[in-house]
């Protein structure tokens, strides 16, 4: 489950939705709530309030990574003496603010 949308995705990426660009975002979305899933360590008797606004802001921020993650491919984005170099883990910073929202932490 998203917790944000296709249309909440499009306005962030100063965009609008057709039928080309519909499933990448909704791919994009996805992609970051399964991150999301993953990093609370939630179960399914113990869901996390989708309504939450920090799992919207993170979702959003995480899937418009994803829909410029093919612009840094190789590690890179940019090129010349302007290229910035990707971090190598790079939802790491967005788990960490989702952490007053996990409820499980050690080996699972």
């Amino acid at each position: 489950m998203a917790y944000a949308t296709i249309d909440e995705l499009a306005d962030a990426l100063r965009t609008t939705v057709t039928a080309d660009n519909t499933a990448r975002l909704q791919a994009c979305i996805d992609a970051a709530a399964v991150e999301i899933d993953d990093a609370l360590c939630r179960t399914p008797d113990d869901p996390v309030d989708p309504t939450n606004p920090l799992l919207n802001r993170v979702n959003l921020m995480r899937a418009v990574e994803w829909w410029k993650a093919n612009d840094a491919a190789f590690g890179w984005l940019g090129s010349g003496d302007d290229a910035l170099r990707i971090p190598r883990s790079p939802f790491t910073r967005h788990a960490v603010t989702l952490t007053p929202l996990r409820q499980r932490w050690g080996v699972a």
